[in-house]
């Protein structure tokens, strides 16, 4: 977790991943293994975000699977490409804005902006923050908040981050309790609250803190009324702050999911395949930590194993191939820890390297990441000291190797940001020939 020092002003999130937590009764420790990195002979590609849906996101022994598609690359020109973004979110219509916001995802995504934009960081935020307020289009308040998480993954290790952080969770904080909210937009509003909490909340007290919201305020309402998305969210949120309070106090993080252990139980049994592999993993999650040097046991154990068994062979009457396939295998690994405290390990190839994660909470982490930019992924492994740290992972991107393998962002040609690019080069063509040429009128 990024938490940023007050005096200092270098983040503590090294010396967070790195250091024991505070023992509990039991004198419980915390020893988590470090990504390991190998060669690969497999070059990374660029990830489609049309791969990173959340259903499919479990851990896995496969690697992950990259593509790349021959399109339009977008280089150094991206503080351009933004500024002029910025120009189009003036527009009136809902619809341009809408498109605008997504080109903007898309160069979040796909670019480290961390050390540039320098006197415009809070101004892009703030652009962020006036299409959240609009009520005309939901679809524009989703990309706005997504682009938030965004903002927060770019410039997390900034000092900006740390100075707006206390403003957008308060704006964030009332939107996901808001019953006049949409459903898509309030868990879009709570995966950015996580997020921003997990990069720029001064510690593992402000998650435990934000915790206890979600599963009372968010989580609890939210399986009442069946609202799956918002449910989904919930529960993959608390999995990433629970990280957090797992590094500060095994203590506080025994007591809060003690508090959310039957929360938990009425995930396992909800319609939706999305929220029961999330209300699973993070049993599998908490388990690892709790019971990391001791033989940790929940309460009703018995009653778990035996709800976990049950959804691992339900019949695929009732729910499609690929839903059922998901739930069996996430629900697998999940009693593997439960039982054997045996984890699982997903590997990632960036570039040229294969990144093996073999822990929850770096798996937990990793999913969060992961929903935020999506096939940026490999460009912010490779440029972003942030996520660097989170995962204690280094890249030499001075080499040849790296020259070879690096990622790309590409776009469709007939996209949104490759029109604009266009104007922005059609528009900066046109400046500089005023500049070269004489005033005709002279």
């Amino acid at each position: 977790m990024t938490r940023r020092n007050r005096d200092s002003g270098s983040g503590l999130l090294r010396s967070a991943l790195n250091s024991s937590r505070v023992p509990s009764s039991a004198g419980r420790t915390s020893q988590r293994d470090t990504p390991q990195l190998q060669y690969s002979q497999q070059a990374s590609r660029d990830v489609s975000d049309d791969e990173f849906d959340d259903a499919a996101s479990t851990a896995s022994s496969d690697a992950w699977v990259m593509n790349e598609d021959e399109h339009i690359e977008i280089g150094d020109e991206w503080e351009s490409l933004l500024d002029t973004a910025l120009d189009a979110l003036g527009e009136k219509r809902a619809a341009a804005r809408e498109k605008t916001l997504q080109s903007i995802l898309r160069l979040m995504a796909h670019t480290y902006m961390g050390d540039g934009l320098e006197g415009r960081r809070v101004m892009l935020l703030e652009a962020l923050r006036r299409s959240v307020r609009s009520t005309k289009s939901h679809m524009e308040q989703v990309r706005a908040l997504h682009g938030i998480s965004m903002w927060f993954v770019n410039f997390g290790t900034q000092d900006e981050a740390e100075s707006e952080f206390a403003s957008v969770s308060e704006q964030l904080r009332v939107m996901v309790v808001d019953p006049a909210c949409d459903s898509q937009v309030r868990a879009q509003a709570l995966g950015a609250l996580g997020v921003a909490n997990f990069i720029a909340g001064a510690d593992f007290r402000d998650a435990a803190e934000l915790a206890q919201f979600v599963h009372t305020r968010v989580l609890d309402p939210a399986l009442e009324s069946r609202d799956m998305s918002v449910a989904h969210q919930a529960f993959s949120t608390l999995g990433l702050l629970l990280t957090v309070v797992a590094d500060g106090d095994s203590l506080l993080l025994e007591n809060i999911f003690d508090a959310s252990f039957d929360s938990h139980m009425r995930g396992l049994r909800a319609d939706s395949v999305d929220v029961r592999v999330a209300a699973a993993q993070n049993f599998a999650l908490v388990h690892s930590a709790l019971g990391a040097d001791t033989d940790y046991m929940f309460d009703s154990q018995d009653e778990l194993i035996g709800m976990l068994e049950m959804l691992q062979h339900e019949s695929s009457k009732r729910l499609g191939k690929r839903d059922i396939s998901v739930q069996r295998t996430a629900v697998r690994e999940v009693l593997r820890t439960i039982e054997d405290s045996s984890a699982p390990e997903l590997k990632l190839n960036l570039h040229g390297r294969l990144v093996r994660f073999g822990d929850w909470t770096r798996i937990v982490r990793l999913q969060a990441f992961r929903r935020v930019v999506g096939g940026g992924l490999p460009v912010h492994f490779a440029r972003n000291e942030l996520v660097q740290d989170v995962f204690e992972v280094k890249f030499d991107t001075t080499g040849d190797d790296f020259a070879r393998n690096r990622a790309r962002m590409v776009v469709n040609p007939n996209s949104e940001l490759a029109k604009m690019r266009t104007r922005d080069i059609r528009r900066r063509r046109d400046a500089r020939r005023d500049e070269l040429l004489p005033d005709l009128d002279d």
